[in-house]
């Protein structure tokens, strides 16, 4: 199964300590092993240390590189890396594509992309401060893709301002939002890799709050788009 991750930052970092855990399973299972490409165009900077998986000595290597080659060391596995930006054809053999990106402009390029295969599950995950979504679909009524469950994740323009400091990174995203997301994805991802299809199509949850909200495979008929 090949799995397709755009975005090594804060969510997309984390979550792939998961997917290790979950090739780690399939292989006492005697399941057929994860194929997996991460994709990311940046190196590493100071502001990345505190909510993102890398340590000081990274500091200027890509990111992409970084995490891959340490799994690979680690654990024995072939996974691939590409430093560089997403292009369509790297959905082109996968079966589950991850975007952990943090522009809308990144995630219409995916959908875009998507739009010319059937078949392939696409998990998003985007936070604010304290706050986030992670949705998953397969472009069908009943499992719609997620900027088609939420069209403000494609919607609009980018706020183009870098984290170029700790302190500014910090003050945008808390310093678990990023965990929280992941483990969401991680739970959605381990759904698919495992049963081939998720029980529900995302959570929306909110740290100031302390809530989680699901969000139910459609009924038949059913076309309501979710607000947040």
């Amino acid at each position: 199964m090949q799995i397709v991750m755009v975005g090594a930052g804060g969510n997309g970092s984390k979550l792939l300590v998961s997917l290790v855990r979950a090739q780690m399973v399939l292989n006492i299972l005697g399941r057929n092993p994860l194929q997996l490409v991460l994709i990311d165009p940046d190196t590493v900077s100071e502001a990345n240390l505190v909510r993102q998986a890398f340590l000081p000595g990274d500091l200027g290597r890509p990111k992409a590189e970084v995490l891959i080659s340490r799994i690979n060391l680690a654990y024995g596995l072939d996974w691939e890396w590409r430093a560089r930006a997403f292009e369509a054809h790297d959905v082109d053999e996968a079966r589950l594509v991850i975007s952990a990106v943090d522009s809308r402009q990144a995630r219409r390029e995916i959908a875009n992309a998507l739009e010319r295969h059937y078949g392939i599950w696409w998990l998003d995950m985007g936070n604010d401060v304290r706050h986030g979504q992670v949705l998953i679909g397969k472009n069908s009524s009943l499992m719609p893709y997620p900027h088609q469950q939420l069209p403000a994740i494609i919607e609009g323009q980018d706020d183009q301002r870098p984290s170029c400091s700790a302190l500014e990174a910090i003050l945008q995203q808390d310093l678990l939002v990023n965990d929280m997301a992941a483990i969401w994805a991680a739970e959605l991802a381990w759904q698919v890799i495992k049963d081939g299809t998720p029980k529900y199509l995302g959570v929306f949850f909110d740290l100031e709050r302390g809530s989680v909200r699901s969000v139910p495979v459609r009924k038949e008929n059913s076309y309501a788009q979710l607000v947040f």
